[in-house]
């Protein structure tokens, strides 16, 4: 059954390992999508002006709704603000100096994704400063961050290894109630406020559409994508997903990122 409401992850799953995807094949689809009045949603850890600037060569853009900062925030493709919810500023901070004083959160990297730009402590001239330009193109360099001033969406945290699940463990336990740390891949860690999360984000366009969840379908590769994929009647670990996404998944793609799952799937539903 063709889903009306589409919504994918980003990295991982609908982009390649090189960060890109078949944007004419894709152009085309969202052309019959629209027409058939199906609802695609790019819903990402990713700020949302890199999500925008991954489409913005595309025709069609118009008809992509944003769900990023891990459902923090939710725009049509104009920017529009649909939904924001902001992580009070005595909360993030208290994170952030609790993150620098605990040795199991030890060599992580940090950077505060607010409404403005995205913020670190990492020095501007550095390797990995440079690396997360590619994800948050607005990143800026502070002394503290806890005298940024700027609205938080979310905190990004990223570990040199792949395993964080202590890290991710530890957090929970301290915030319980308050905030929550779920697993974005490749050792980062995503921390939003309980409750915010792609899944919720799409119950709210489901909801403002008027489509039930049995009518959704979702991609995803990571922790933070589980949710999602629990929530919509037909949810996709892609094939290179994480092992307990898979393991936990109830449905799978045959291809990985690489091969064009995301696309290879709606193009059958639209054949």
């Amino acid at each position: 059954m063709t889903p009306r409401l589409i919504a994918t992850d980003l990295d991982g799953t609908f982009l390649d390992n090189t960060g890109r995807y078949d944007a004419h094949r894709f152009e085309a689809q969202l052309a019959v999508m629209a027409q058939r009045q199906v609802h695609f949603v790019v819903a990402t850890g990713d700020p949302l002006d890199h999500a925008q600037g991954l489409f913005a060569p595309l025709k069609h853009r118009t008809a992509i709704t944003y769900v990023v900062e891990d459902g923090a925030l939710i725009t049509t493709a104009t920017g529009q603000v649909l939904k924001c919810a902001a992580i009070p500023a005595s909360l993030w901070q208290a994170a952030v100096t609790w993150i620098s004083r605990t040795p199991v959160m030890a060599d992580c990297f940090v950077i505060a994704c607010g409404w403005k730009k995205a913020y670190t402590q990492l020095p501007a001239d550095s390797e990995r400063f440079k690396e997360s330009q590619v994800f948050y193109p607005s990143l800026t360099h502070v002394n503290q961050l806890t005298t940024v001033s700027d609205g938080i969406l979310k905190l990004d945290l990223t570990w040199l290894k792949t395993d964080i699940a202590p890290q991710a463990a530890a957090f929970n336990q301290r915030f319980v109630g308050s905030l929550r740390a779920t697993s974005s891949g490749l050792g980062g860690m995503n921390v939003t406020l309980p409750g915010v999360n792609k899944a919720a984000a799409l119950q709210y366009l489901g909801d403002t559409w008027q489509i039930g969840s049995a009518q959704m379908a979702a991609f995803g590769d990571s922790g933070n994508d589980a949710a999602m994929l629990e929530l919509v009647g037909q949810g996709f670990a892609v094939a290179n997903a994480a092992p307990e996404v898979l393991r936990e998944s109830r449905q799978q793609t045959p291809d990985t990122n690489d091969e064009g799952a995301v696309l290879n799937q709606i193009a059958r539903w639209l054949v």
